[in-house]
């Protein structure tokens, strides 16, 4: 029954992880779609742009100068030391916020005045929420088990995931932020 919970816990949790990486991926989709439209559109519509990329890439439309940077963009890898970094960023996030509302909530209800030091606090959840990210997601990669599993589910779930749990974070940051408020 234990170990049955932990695999539920441990499934949740990667798939926080799993929800923030495409929400960072499908924001950057966005990003790059904007900056086609100011930028991209109207540099390939000058016709000395258009003859040079006909040339070198035997480019036809905007269409396929669109397909071909957006190919290159997105092929870096789960593996690739630019994704590694993010989600290890990520994994600390989803661990540091909870920590640190909890430290907090302990100094209000309780008083300790040691812990008033926002150097402690950071230390406090930092720390053990390294070492927390390291256990769930890191050892021997488990995250890319998870991921595979998680990329075949369909498009809709994914989306949910990943708005609910963008406005969960954006809540714990906030009450985070209000708590800080009140203590200091």
């Amino acid at each position: 029954m234990i170990s049955m919970m932990i695999k539920d816990i441990d499934r949740f949790l990667n798939w926080l992880l799993f929800s923030l990486y495409k929400m960072h991926y499908y924001s950057v989709l966005l990003v790059f779609e904007i900056i086609d439209l100011l930028l991209g559109r109207p540099l390939y519509s000058l016709p000395c742009v258009k003859k040079r990329l006909k040339k070198l890439y035997g480019f036809d439309s905007f269409k396929q100068w669109k397909m071909y940077t957006n190919d290159i963009s997105f092929s870096i890898s789960l593996t690739s030391r630019h994704n590694r970094c993010l989600l290890y960023s990520f994994s600390w996030v989803l661990f540091v916020l909870p920590i640190y509302l909890l430290l907090q909530l302990c100094i209000l209800a309780f008083g300790w005045s040691i812990f008033r030091n926002p150097i402690v606090n950071t230390f406090l959840s930092v720390v053990p929420a390294f070492i927390l990210a390291d256990i769930v997601f890191w050892k021997k990669d488990r995250f890319l088990v998870f991921f595979a599993i998680f990329e075949k589910e369909n498009r809709k779930k994914k989306i949910v995931w990943a708005v609910g749990v963008s406005f969960c974070l954006l809540l714990l940051i906030a009450v985070n932020a209000f708590l800080m408020w009140c203590i200091y």
